[in-house]
């Protein structure tokens, strides 16, 4: 089975709900990175790999009904799951489009270009930026949250179950030629794209404990991985399954150890588009 290297967790109904899942978990840090940006009131936005539209609904509780938020991804099922979630939350001001970044064009000039988790499934990721900040203003704000698993840590005290499960991620986007962490790659992504180097802040997931969030988001994500796995020579530890049981073992066995979880590092980075 060939591995697709744009998006390597697939395009599944689990998938869709996966992405929802991450982004009620990651919603404070790109909300933190938006407003640091300068992210306002009637701003007019294009969101880049729109998914589930989760962080165009965020910018478009920024700017609000006298801004505009438009969001575009590649997979008509998403764009029509994100239509359907824009009303019903009742945010007529974001849209979205089925399109890629190599056919997205348009004749209007937005005041920030945002994304998340997005640059690391590009091929050429600078000449992606750099084809879409043609559309942005001048003094325009581009602003991106990427992440790091290359350097997440282990486990205190170890629990060989979260760890070798864990583990599994990191060596998945490995295998499939994708970058396990764009987060350090954001500065000289930006430089090569032709925009100033960005002011770069980052933030450190940390769980453990009971009902901690850190469960479901890693057993979810293992799921979405799973029908990758063989082909690029991985698989789970003996007696482990990419099911709905997952998250309630990884949960059994940190609790009963008394772990610490570190997850990956969250990378906000922003700059604006030169006046000249």
């Amino acid at each position: 089975m060939s591995v697709p290297a744009d998006y390597i967790l697939g395009e599944s109904t689990h998938e869709q709900d996966r992405l929802i899942l991450q982004a009620r978990i990651l919603r404070p840090f790109t909300e933190k990175y938006f407003r640091s940006a300068g992210m306002t009131q009637a701003m007019r936005v294009l969101d880049i790999g729109s998914g589930m539209g989760d962080v165009a609904m965020l910018a478009g509780d920024l700017v609000g009904p006298g801004g505009y938020v438009l969001g575009l991804d590649r997979d008509g099922a998403s764009v029509k799951r994100a239509r359907q979630r824009t009303v019903e939350a009742c945010s007529p001001w974001v849209s979205f489009i089925e399109t890629t970044i190599d056919d997205f064009s348009t004749a209007e000039q937005w005041d920030a270009i945002v994304g998340r988790y997005v640059l690391l499934f590009q091929p050429d990721a600078p000449a992606s930026l750099r084809k879409m900040i043609r559309f942005l203003k001048p003094g325009g704000i581009v602003v991106f949250h990427e992440h790091d698993m290359a350097g997440m840590q282990a486990s205190f005290p170890p629990c060989a179950l979260w760890d070798e499960v864990r583990k599994l991620v990191p060596e998945v986007h490995r295998r499939a030629g994708l970058p396990p962490g764009f987060g350090p790659r954001l500065g000289r992504t930006y430089l090569d794209a032709g925009l100033p180097f960005p002011t770069i802040t980052a933030d450190v997931v940390v769980g453990g404990g009971p009902g901690s969030f850190l469960y479901s988001w890693l057993a979810s994500t293992i799921i979405s991985l799973a029908p990758r796995l063989p082909s690029l020579g991985l698989s789970l530890p003996p007696g482990v399954t990419a099911d709905e049981t997952l998250a309630g073992k990884l949960e059994e066995a940190v609790v009963a150890q008394g772990c610490q979880l570190v997850g990956a590092t969250q990378f906000g980075a922003w700059a604006r588009k030169p006046l000249c």
